[in-house]
Formats: C-alpha cells, structure tokens, sequence
C-alpha cells in the first residue's frame, strides 16, 4: 500500500517539523516469545511463530468501520486486550480448553501490564526514526496504553529517539481526544500544521489528529482501509522514504 505522489504531495507540503507516532500496529508489535512465555504461567503451550503469523488474521478481526470510533479504554482497556489476546490464542491454533485459554489470556494480560509485551520492532522502524532525526524532525510517541510504553520504549532502546512519549493512561487522555494530541505539541513547542500523525487507527489516529488540525498518514500493510480519508503506507519505512523523498 503506498500514498500517490499527490497525496504524498499533499501529506509532506509544507515541510513538518515533527512527527508524532502511534505505538502497537505502527512501531512495534507482539513479541510471540513474550506472548508465549507469558502463556506458559498459565500452563498453556503457545507457538512464538505462529503467534505473530496470527497477526493478520486477528487485525482483520479488529478493523474498524467507517465513521465508528475504535474504543479499547471504557474500563481501561482491560475487556479489549484480554478479548485480543484469547482471539491470538485461538488464531495461533493454541492447543486447550476454552478454560484453560480463557485463564492464559488473562495471564498474558496481566503481564502485559507489568512488561509490555508489544515490542517487536517493526521492520526498518528504528532506521527510519533515526534518518528522520538526521533530517532535523521532532519524533513523538501518541499512544493508547496502559501505563507502560515509555517504560517499554526504554527497554528496546527506541527512547532516545523520541522527545517526548504520551501514554494515555499516563496523561489522562485517550486518542481520539483532541486534548492528548494538543499536549503532544505544547511539549514539542510547535502548533498543528507544523505536524503529521502517523498510526494505524482510521478513527483514533487520522479522525483524531485531522480534528485538531494535524495532517495525518495511515499505517495499513493489508489494505484494510480504502476508505481512509488520509494517505496509506504499508509501514514507517515506506513513510520515511517518500517524506524524505518529497524534500528532495
């Protein structure tokens, strides 16, 4: 998936002076050998390979409609995540009763909320983050969480690379509230359209920046999205390289 030269025209024009990004699905994804060791507390045998090979599969599960926001946080986040992770159970062709997986979901949850266990680094996502500083741009963290991103961020020495990490369980505010995105550019001293939000929710990430005048680009590697009202890139690697490109 990748933007048209117009839109990509459209998308980078004016030059930003920052970028803010979304963290599951964008920068970083499931760890299937976390994931699978949490599993294992709970005495269920899970494949770390076929974990993350159920990405697709459960993100097609988890697309969202058009004109409908996404909500993971109305008790948050904790019904969401423990529903995905038993779906990533099941996806993964996990052996075990419905009990016993419903006992490991719950599990892989409550130590996902101790170590975050979205942290697989996306293919050429730490390259890009450092070409884009080398251009001069300001990177940023917008994301919905739990509390632990800035923390995981730290632990696969991607934290350097951001000015600033906005957590919403940290900050109070959840994408798409315009508030969370008016403090990501107070704390990087810049106004709306100096800015572009990059991330893979249609409603928290594109509807919720464009509100507040942030242009916005959809991370959408399975072509989920046709619909989107912003310009789609199958990762933050194709991103870079037509930003970096469109200033040439």
């Amino acid at each position: 998936m990748a933007a048209s030269y117009q839109e990509a025209t459209l998308l980078f024009k004016p030059w930003p002076r920052a970028i803010l990004f979304d963290a599951g699905f964008t920068l970083t994804f499931h760890d299937g050998a976390r994931i699978a060791a949490y599993a294992a507390k709970a005495g269920v045998t899970a494949d770390a390979s076929a974990l993350e090979a159920a990405e697709r599969a459960l993100r097609q599960e988890l697309r969202e409609t058009d004109g409908v926001v996404m909500r993971t946080h109305h008790d948050g986040g904790f019904s969401w995540h423990q529903h995905m992770y038993r779906r990533l159970l099941d996806l993964a062709g996990t052996p075990g009763a419905p009990a016993s997986l419903d006992a490991a979901a719950a599990t892989i949850l409550s130590e996902h909320r101790l170590s975050n266990a979205w942290r697989r680094i996306g293919a050429g996502v730490r390259e890009s983050l450092e070409r884009l500083r080398a251009a001069g741009l300001k990177l940023a963290v917008v994301s919905n969480s739990e509390g632990t991103i800035e923390q995981m961020l730290v632990e696969i020495d991607l934290r350097p690379l951001f000015e600033t990490v906005l957590d919403s369980s940290v900050v109070g505010f959840t994408k798409p509230d315009p508030r969370i995105y008016r403090l990501a550019l107070e704390r990087l001293g810049i106004g709306p359209a100096e800015a572009i939000m990059v991330g893979d929710s249609p409603s928290a990430d594109v509807d919720g920046a464009q509100a507040v005048g942030i242009r916005a680009a959809l991370i959408d590697p399975y072509d989920f999205y046709p619909w989107s009202r912003a310009p789609r890139f199958s990762d933050v690697a194709a991103l870079t390289q037509a930003l970096l490109a469109s200033r040439a």
